[in-house]
Parts: structure tokens; sequence; C-alpha cells
């Protein structure tokens, strides 16, 4: 009777942690379409490295914290995104081309894969080591990476530990906001914020958001991310720092107001 009683618990404990695994995997993304082989020469950081033919290769889907290579003054989980991307590599890397395959630093912009064919910014996501990001007509795997950064920020990992208060810095940024208005010229959607802040959605996105839901937000706190900059020469009349949001995935309206 104890013996059965024990094979029985082994049974249940198998299949809970078989169950626990694949509840993990779900999150991940698997590689669809052709990939290509290709030799590392070096782990730049969390969402850059060299190939050994001489291309640089960006990540697509996501940001890393970036590392200070001159100083040393990293940012939070810059080193941890570094080590985990390299851990998970072994001398190469399956690629798979995007379709807008260069950004303007002559990157080419890729999706990774391990050697099980699964999507190297999915599992960084997973881990809170990075932030999705959504730039057209670069989306392919955005339903799975919304899901494997939700699964880490459900979990407070790592990234998802911090608030999201605005910061006036030149880069990448995530942040809630409260908007204060909205308007539409020849450069898009702008909307105004209570901080020194104004987010805009460019024309060429414009067909992503109807002028109806734009408008909506107004009152609203939401939640942005994407590159921001410092305005030069700028009327005093306008906001100092513009931010620019390129996909809907990426500035979404905040019904609670709990700080992650």
């Amino acid at each position: 009777m104890i013996v059965r009683v024990l094979k029985k618990r082994r049974v249940y404990l198998a299949l809970f942690l078989c169950l626990s695994f694949s509840a993990g995997a779900t999150e991940l993304c698997r590689a669809t379409g052709p990939l290509e082989r290709a030799q590392i020469k070096r782990i730049v950081d969390g969402d850059t490295i060299h190939l050994s033919d001489g291309r640089k290769v960006r990540l697509v889907g996501i940001n890393t914290p970036e590392l200070d290579h001159k100083a040393g003054n990293h940012q939070a989980y810059a080193e941890q995104a570094t080590q985990f991307l390299a851990s998970r590599l072994d001398g190469y890397v399956f690629i798979q081309k995007a379709r807008s395959d260069q950004d303007r630093y002559g990157r080419k912009l890729y999706y990774l894969f391990d050697k099980d064919r699964i999507s190297l910014t999915s599992q960084l996501l997973f881990e809170g080591l990075g932030y999705r990001i959504a730039v057209p007509p670069n989306l392919a795997y955005q339903a799975c990476f919304v899901d494997a950064e939700n699964a880490a920020r459900k979990a407070h990992k790592r990234l998802w530990q911090h608030n999201l208060q605005w910061q006036p810095k030149a880069g990448f940024a995530i942040a809630r906001v409260n908007i204060s208005s909205v308007t539409r010229n020849r450069g898009g959607w702008w909307l105004e914020t209570q901080q020194d802040l104004v987010i805009n959605l460019p024309p060429y996105v414009s067909d992503y958001w109807p002028a109806q839901t734009v408008f909506g937000l107004e009152g609203k706190t939401i939640e942005i991310r994407g590159w921001q900059h410092h305005r030069t020469n700028r009327n005093n009349a306008f906001k100092s720092w513009v931010l620019s949001v390129r996909h809907p995935n990426d500035l979404r309206e905040i019904k609670d107001l709990n700080p992650n």
C-alpha cells in the first residue's frame, strides 16, 4: 500500500513538472521558415553580436540594457543579459532576416535562434533581461514576444522589479505618463504629457491608429516605449523631449495604477 502511494506521488510529481515546463515553454518562440547557420565572432551585448564574416547583427524585437564599454558604467542587468545570450550560444547561431534587414548604423536586423531553433529574443524577454519593441515592418513573432515579456512581468523578474517613471534621458525609454492633450498635423499625432515630454506617432505609421482611438487617449494614463531624443533649437512653447512610438503594441492604456 505504501509503495503504491509513493508511486502515485512520483507520477503526480512528474506530471506536475511536465505541465510546468510546458507552461513556460509556451511563452518561447520557435522558428518558422528557413534559417541560416552562422559562426559568431563576438557577443557585444544582450542584443548585438558580430559574425565571423563581418556582419554586425542587431536582434529584432528587443532592447536590452546598455553596456558601457568605455567607462564600465553599465545599465542594470546589462551584464546579465550579455552573459545569458552567451550561455545560449556555442560558437554559432541560427539567423533569419527581418523584412527590413538593416538599420541606420549598418547593422543587420535578424531574428536569432539557438541550436533548438528557439528565439533568443523570446528567451531574453522571458528572463526579464530586455524590453520588447515593435518597429514595422519587422513584426514577426510579436505575439509570442508579448507573451514572453508578460510572463516575466507577472513574475517581477529583473527589469520588472523597477517602476516605470519617466526620465529625461536620450535613448530607449519605457514609462507611464498622463496624456493632457492630443493634436495632429503633417508630423503625425502629438500626445502632450504632464512631463516635459511629447509622444509622436509618425505619419508613416498612422494607419495603425484610428483617429477615434488616439483622441480617446486624452486624459488617460498610458504606458509607452520607444526611443526618445532632446529637441534642439526648439520653440519654448514645445516640450523638450520627443518619444516616437511606431506600433500599438508599444502604447497601451493603463486601466489600473499598480507600479508595474
